[in-house]
């Protein structure tokens, strides 16, 4: 059997369906009426992982989104995350330090469920995909 052929078979044969909101975060779905920019999720995801001054959440930002976020792309974002209530701004010495509310969590865990859905298909066959295929002319089929 070819390659191709072998591949194709198992593609045809496995069948994934993107994993459900409640089997990623549970049942609660608590603000479902925000929907988040991919910039505003990736803030929210930075803030999650700690609270940071807005040149080093720039500096992490660049480092995932492996482009540069700018100071006129950040600020008014970070703004509109504060006016939404889903993160605190706070004076520390000559620094602003951002803060993820306990709504912030909520909306982030559920933007980052419907990223997860949306893209799920896409990275399953984009990158499990090439990893199947990989290990098939590797012969460990």
């Amino acid at each position: 059997m070819s390659e191709d052929k072998h591949t194709d078979h198992i593609h045809n044969k496995l069948q994934f369906a993107p994993p459900t909101s409640e089997e990623i975060f549970g049942k609660s779905r608590v603000i479902g009426e925000i929907e988040l920019g991919l910039l505003q999720m990736q803030i929210l995801w930075v803030l999650n992982r700690g609270s940071t001054h807005g040149y080093d959440m720039m500096k992490q930002m660049q480092v995932l989104k492996s482009t540069k976020v700018t100071q006129g792309t950040l600020y008014p974002t970070l703004q509109r995350l504060v006016d939404l209530g889903l993160i605190q701004k706070e004076d520390a010495d000559r620094r602003v330090i951002y803060h993820i509310t306990d709504k912030g969590k909520k909306v982030m865990n559920d933007a980052c469920t419907d990223f997860t859905r949306t893209f799920f298909g896409i990275f399953h066959d984009f990158v499990c995909g090439k990893c199947v295929h990989r290990d098939i002319v590797k012969g460990s089929c």
